[in-house]
């Protein structure tokens, strides 16, 4: 009888149980920086470390696959057999938590327009540039130095990884503290955007002097030509774009059209511009500029705002990611010298040269909330890592390092932001 139950089970149930687990977590932390006066990011952050360490020192196989950073790739194209439950749960916290991110970004665009972010425009370019030269040129003089017997392509690989901004942390803290709408805001948003053209640029480059022994010229113009060309689609199209798909939706679908609208106008331009070698998030976030209030009739979804309607899915599914990246942190990683002490030196290069770069904003915007904004390097640091280990070129103590200056930035980023804003508000 148990064996035909067991048959029957659903394997969604899991799934539904590890997301309780996580919304469950992210509301204690939530409560807990409440309580503390902090912002919700840092709770979500911090149960999820705690909650991750705990249920992996208990033997918990989810948390050690999750705590490992598990590659989605192999996970989707798995054929050797093994726990088909724990891949579909980790498939789908995958799936939730970028779900999450996507949200997010999309309402940072909806709190922003595109003449808001063109006045920052010299401001942010100068605040990029900056941003991703520091960090790659003293990321690889301490990986050149620390590491003194790894080749000069692991070196590359080191700097590289310190030069993008993940800005899904950052945008998360200013919204908390209602700074969405401040000029600092406008230029870490808009630098973002840039840094992300520039980290791809660099690591085209990168690649193409490992894989041939020279840059690869072809695959660096592709890059360059088509985020310019997205860009200049947003830039100058917008807001037809987002009046056509208004008027569009609310002839197919008049009650929801505030609903759908957004979300597969974000959806779509995800897509687009992975396609192009960008992340996923500055698709979504290009989407919620060019939709407006205004866009939209009084019968097309009531009286509500377009961020009133899409707020409460973010709020279930934006915690996801925050607490996910907090099971990702290791803390046995500190355990090792040798990695603890690149890791450190790593550390100190990625936030210093973001801190530096913040001197560019300009006299209107708080040169240090833009500077801690531009610090945070998430995912895209590690995805830029991991390519360089697929290469051979990066070893398991040199990713780890990596994952220690990514988990010291993403933890120290929101707290230092949360206390320079509180002081200046």
């Amino acid at each position: 009888m148990e064996a035909a139950h067991a048959g029957h089970a659903d394997p969604f149930a899991g799934v539904l149980l590890a997301l309780a687990v996580v919304v469950a977590a992210a509301l204690v932390g939530r409560w807990l920086s409440s309580r503390a006066r902090l912002a919700p990011v840092l709770g979500e952050l911090g149960v999820g470390v705690a909650l991750g360490n705990l249920a992996a020192w208990l033997g918990d196989p989810l948390a050690r696959r999750v705590m490992s950073g598990f590659d989605i790739h192999e996970l989707l194209h798995a054929r050797e057999p093994g726990d088909d439950g724990l891949r579909i749960v980790l498939i789908s916290l995958w799936v939730f938590s970028n779900l999450g991110v996507i949200l997010l970004l999309l309402l940072v665009g909806l709190e922003s327009t595109v003449e808001e972010l063109m006045s920052v425009g010299a401001r942010a370019l100068g605040v990029a540039v900056a941003g991703v030269i520091g960090p790659f040129a003293l990321g690889y003089a301490v990986a050149r130095w620390l590491l003194p017997e790894a080749s000069t392509a692991t070196d590359l690989f080191l700097g590289a990884a310190l030069c993008a901004t993940s800005v899904g942390i950052t945008a998360r803290v200013l919204r908390d503290l209602g700074q969405m709408q401040s000029a600092a805001a406008r230029v870490i948003l808009g630098a973002a955007v840039i840094d992300d053209v520039l980290g791809l640029v660099i690591l085209a480059v990168i690649v193409g002097i490992v894989s041939t022994g020279r840059p690869e010229l072809g695959a660096i113009a592709k890059i360059a030509l088509l985020s310019g060309a997205f860009l200049m689609v947003v830039l100058w199209l917008g807001e037809r774009i987002g009046a056509g798909t208004a008027r569009l939706f609310a002839a197919l679908e008049r009650r929801n059209a505030k609903l759908l609208a957004p979300l597969l106008l974000a959806f779509g331009a995800a897509w687009l511009v992975n396609q192009i070698g960008l992340a996923a998030i500055i698709g979504a976030f290009a989407a919620g500029l060019l939709l407006r209030d205004e866009h939209f009739s009084a019968k097309d979804g009531g009286p509500q705002s377009l961020h009133e309607i899409l707020a409460p899915l973010e709020s279930v599914f934006a915690p996801v990611f925050f607490v996910i990246i907090g099971v990702q942190v290791d803390l046995s990683l500190l355990a090792d010298p040798t990695t603890l002490g690149l890791g450190a030196g790593l550390t100190v290069v990625a936030i210093a040269t973001k801190l530096a770069a913040g001197v560019f904003a300009g006299p209107s915007a708080n040169h240090w909330v833009v500077g801690l904004g531009m610090v945070p390097r998430g995912e895209v640091g590690l995805i830029f890592a991991s390519i360089g280990k697929s290469l051979g070129v990066v070893d398991g103590a040199a990713f780890s390092a990596v994952v220690l200056m990514v988990i010291a930035t993403t933890l120290f980023a929101p707290l230092a932001l949360d206390r320079t804003l509180r002081r200046a508000a």
